[in-house]
């Protein structure tokens, strides 16, 4: 299946995890694709394995980074069609333990690299008639204990998302993929328990009504679908993916 044939693609975020599963997906695809790493070194150091993209480094907590992303994107291609904002980090803490240095930390890389790299991109995506994919989070949908940074940083996403959405139609759909728990290096290390990532993982299995975390590939699936013309009627959702999780108490 060849939906984006020729398609310019931008994966912020794509050299591992997630983003790396949405690259391989469009690049199988038929999409030229584009992935962003924080340095030129993670990112050389990911094409190794994503054989066809291209790299547009840049660190996308900063507007500079995000620009530079964009920008480098634009030069390989000649312009955008998909935006795949996914770049994002995640942090444990409560309120209390929240300092001021992991809130911005946070909150730039999983909100204002959503807004910048958009606002970016935005003037070759209207050409196009494109389409951006947000990759927020169940915890934009819910809120945990724990985790107070980041359910707010993801709660921003979605609701930027919608206010994207409206303000980028009829010319760019925008749209979010709220993924629970899929098994990643992050995931991994961020629910270890007492240091034991094998541990945390099962208790995240055991907490979904499906009874089983999300995969790489349908993280992907699902990314590809909101940046397809079969979802070319769907503007400002925020697509659960996560087992009824936010369906109500479990």
């Amino acid at each position: 299946m060849t939906r984006f044939a020729n398609k310019a693609v931008l994966v912020t975020g794509g050299t591992r995890g997630i983003g790396a599963a949405i690259t391989k997906a469009f690049l199988t695809e038929g999409a030229r694709v584009a992935i962003n790493g924080r340095t030129s070194a993670s990112t050389a150091d990911a094409m190794v394995d994503l054989k066809g993209a291209i790299a547009a480094p840049g660190d996308v907590s900063t507007v500079a980074g995000c620009e530079a992303a964009v920008g480098a994107a634009l030069t390989a291609f000649g312009g955008l069609d998909v935006l795949v904002n996914n770049a994002g980090i995640f942090e444990r803490g409560t309120v209390e333990e929240t300092s001021e240095e992991m809130w911005d930390a946070v909150m730039n890389a999983n909100v204002k690299s959503i807004l910048f790299c958009t606002r970016a991109a935005l003037p070759s995506l209207r050409s196009a008639k494109g389409a951006i994919v947000n990759i927020a989070s169940e915890s934009g949908l819910n809120g945990y204990p724990e985790t107070t940074a980041y359910c707010a940083s993801k709660g921003a996403a979605v609701n930027l998302t919608r206010s994207m959405a409206m303000e980028f139609a009829p010319d760019v759909r925008v749209n979010a993929l709220c993924p629970g728990v899929v098994e990643t290096d992050m995931s991994r290390a961020g629910f270890a328990v007492n240091g034991d990532e094998a541990e945390g993982i099962r208790r995240q299995h055991d907490a979904y009504p499906l009874k089983r975390i999300g995969t790489l590939e349908q993280a992907a699936a699902a990314t590809l679908f909101l940046a397809s013309d079969e979802a070319g009627f769907i503007n400002g959702a925020a697509l659960p993916m996560e087992g009824g999780a936010t369906v109500g108490k479990w």
